[in-house]
């Protein structure tokens, strides 16, 4: 059984992009500027600019959305504690698991329970050993 909220959805994600579709192709037959053109031939060019400028945007975006987190982790592992590095690294997974869950409302099984707290206890786990460590480090100081 369905419920109404998934249904309500389904119908918003099937109207809207129907609606925009519809509005963006019979938009030219109203431009004057337009006048000398048929309406085909509008709309293939229009078909033809939006795939290729969404496909140079999937790509742009990918790539940076990769290279971004590389770039970050590799500046991260030069020039900082490898502890601290670890720390985001599963920082990473807690924020992607909250924004799923709070702003995407996926639904929560008990693996989503059971890994969230997998996650909290492996940054207490890494949060114990770095103030551990910066402990140690200052203890010849401490003299």
């Amino acid at each position: 059984m369905t419920s109404v909220r998934t249904v309500e959805q389904t119908r918003m994600g099937i109207a809207a992009p129907l609606v925009s579709n519809i509005g963006w192709g019979v938009l030219p037959l109203y431009w004057r500027a337009l006048s000398s053109m048929n309406a085909i031939s509008v709309l293939a060019y229009r078909l033809v600019a939006t795939l290729a400028a969404v496909v140079a945007l999937l790509v742009a975006f990918s790539g940076l959305a990769t290279a971004i987190p590389l770039a970050t982790f590799s500046y991260g592992v030069q020039h900082s504690h490898y502890l601290t590095v670890s720390f985001i690294q599963y920082l990473n997974p807690l924020i992607q698991f909250c924004v799923a869950v709070l702003l995407l409302h996926e639904p929560m099984r008990a693996q989503g329970y059971a890994a969230f707290m997998v996650i909290w206890v492996a940054i207490a786990v890494y949060s114990f050993g770095a103030i551990r460590a910066y402990r140690e480090r200052l203890k010849p100081y401490a003299r």
